[in-house]
This record gives structure tokens, C-alpha cells and sequence, in this order.
């Protein structure tokens, strides 16, 4: 079983709000703002009228797929366990009535997919977009390390084609290396392991939601 995490949305928990808690107080551009090289020392965010705070809280311009808004407690969390590159960037949170909340913005960096995925047991398939699931039907790809990857990934754009990733494997040598990993470009979710999983659990960490996987 696999544990995938992502923002609340729109539940009462959060505020019944669909578009984020928090927006940017600044109109920048959230990659230049996450940028290590413009040493980024605080990013602020307002809470929105209707949002409540919780632990995590989600601003759709800071990007949704990589980027978490979080609270101390939870950073505290997290230092115990294993993610992969990351950055934590000071995120000073304004609520409704001025008062300023000091927050953390955990940004992922580069996936380490190919070091995670075992390639001989995962299945890879080609197909046509990345807009839509895969119907399962889509010619199965023979792909046993990183190396055939990135050459069948070079093949395919001269049928307009693409590789997708239907089911992947860990690498069992890597299996307990990281408790908090993503797989992009083939999947936008967060992973995390069981062990933080629990922990966030029996902390009843706020805005955050847990989807189990097979």
C-alpha cells in the first residue's frame, strides 16, 4: 500500500474554500519567488476571509504539486524523517485581523525517479496524451534502466508519442531511503511512507488529506 498527500479543499475543516486559504500578498511569480539562487529569505501570504487556519494551508499561485504552506509543529514533524531535496523558506501568514503567524513553505525539488523506480518490474506504456488515465489497452514499453528510458522517450516524439507510467515498482534498494518523495513528470502526487503517514495522524495535523494507494 502506497500513501499520497494533498491540500484540503473546499471542506469545513479549511473554510469551504475551493481556490486556496492563502494568496500571494505580493503579484510575483511563484517560480521566482521559490528560486534558490534570488535567496528568497520570506515569502507572505493573506488568508482569505472565509478560510480557517490549519497546519497546512494551500495557495494555488504558490503551485499546489510541490509546495506546502506549514505550520512549526508540522516542520518539526518532518525534520525527523527522510525527504527527498527540499528547501524551507520562511512564510510569514497575515490572518483577517492583521495578527502575523509564522509558517514555513516546504518546496520539493528534483524527483528522484529514476533512483526510486524499479524499471524491470514497473509497467511503462506508450500513449498520445497526459491529459487523461490510462485505459490500460496502450502498447506495454520494455524498459530496464533510466538509460532505455530516455531512449525510448527520445524514439516516441517522432511518433508524437510519450512513455507514461501505468504501474511502478520501488526499487527495494531504495525502499527505506526517503519518507516523503515525488514521481514527476509521471505522477503530480506527494508520496509519503507509512511511518509519516502515522505520524501525521497522531498529531491530527490539519488541512492535509492522506489517499491510500494501491
Amino acid at each position: 500500500m502506497k500513501y499520497i498527500i494533498k491540500h484540503s479543499c473546499n471542506t469545513k475543516e479549511v473554510g469551504y474554500v475551493s481556490w486556496g486559504q492563502a494568496e500571494l500578498t505580493d503579484p510575483y511569480n511563484a517560480n521566482e519567488l521559490l528560486d534558490e539562487d534570488k535567496a528568497v529569505k520570506t515569502i507572505s501570504v493573506r488568508m482569505h476571509k472565509r478560510a480557517k487556519l490549519t497546519d497546512v494551508l494551500s495557495c494555488f499561485k504558490l503551485g499546489i504539486d510541490n509546495n506546502f504552506i506549514i505550520s512549526k509543529q508540522i516542520r518539526a514533524i518532518l525534520e525527523d524523517f527522510k525527504i527527498q531535496p527540499h528547501l524551507f523558506i520562511d512564510c510569514n501568514v497575515e490572518k483577517t485581523n492583521g495578527e502575523i503567524i509564522k509558517y514555513n513553505i516546504l518546496h520539493l525539488e528534483g524527483s528522484p525517479f529514476p533512483d526510486i523506480v524499479d524499471f524491470k518490474k514497473s509497467i511503462f506504456r506508450m500513449a498520445y496524451t497526459i491529459s487523461f488515465p490510462l485505459k490500460g489497452d496502450e502498447p506495454i514499453l520494455e524498459i530496464n534502466d533510466y538509460s532505455e528510458f530516455i531512449q525510448k522517450e527520445e524514439e516516441l516524439k517522432n511518433k508524437l508519442a510519450l512513455t507514461r507510467l501505468d504501474k511502478y515498482v520501488v526499487n527495494e534498494d531504495y525502499n527505506n531511503k526517503l519518507d516523503m518523495y515525488t514521481l514527476s513528470p509521471f505522477h503530480s502526487g506527494i508520496f509519503i511512507s507509512k511511518e509519516l503517514r502515522d505520524a501525521i495522524l497522531d498529531n491530527k495535523l490539519t488541512g492535509i488529506e492522506i489517499i491510500e494507494i494501491d
